[in-house]
């Protein structure tokens, strides 16, 4: 499903952050990226993306792949409720479905700026999963988020994307052995 090859990427033709960095993954896998801050754990998830273009390599992703990401940031439209942010990639009915699922059915006319760190993290997930993805990247998408629920959250990811590759950064032990098929140092 996704194939690095010889991957090399730097900033402002600076230090290469990865060089020759080749990577497997295949659909049902949950990868795990880790590594201290600043080993380029995101910028990785961005090359995957598209959001950046490696300095030469290839990345590969199987044909018609539909992928979505979680960022860092929640990166919530301020001008829209938690339904409206999460309809953006889907109908209405998985929007409501993905807040419910993540606990938010109290707020889904709620908007951002009303709503708790640990609250906008799970709309910026429904939003993410909203999109059925084949493949789904999380960048630390679970931080802010209380111990029971990011249990819970992370049982249903495991269920309901079992067929669907999930690559992840995490710096957080136990998120990672609970959740995690595979880990990359990196």
């Amino acid at each position: 499903m996704l194939q690095l090859r010889e991957l090399t990427f730097s900033y402002l033709a600076g230090q290469p952050i990865f060089e020759g960095f080749s990577l497997s993954a295949k659909a049902g896998e949950r990868v795990c990226l880790k590594g201290a801050s600043g080993k380029g754990k995101t910028t990785l998830l961005r090359l995957i993306a598209g959001l950046e273009t490696p300095d030469s390599g290839t990345i590969t992703l199987s044909p018609d792949c539909k992928t979505a990401m979680v960022f860092q940031e929640d990166r919530l439209l301020p001008w829209l409720t938690a339904k409206g942010n999460v309809s953006l990639c889907s109908d209405d009915k998985a929007a409501e479905d993905w807040l419910r699922a993540f606990g938010l059915e109290e707020e889904l006319d709620a908007y951002p700026s009303t709503l708790s760190g640990g609250m906008c993290r799970r709309v910026a997930l429904a939003r993410a999963c909203a999109v059925a993805p084949d493949l789904l990247l999380l960048d630390e998408a679970f931080k802010g988020i209380d111990p029971a629920r990011k249990e819970a959250i992370l049982a249903l990811l495991k269920e309901r994307f079992r067929d669907s590759l999930i690559l992840f950064t995490s710096h957080d032990d136990a998120e990672i052995a609970a959740f995690a098929t595979r880990i990359i140092e990196i």
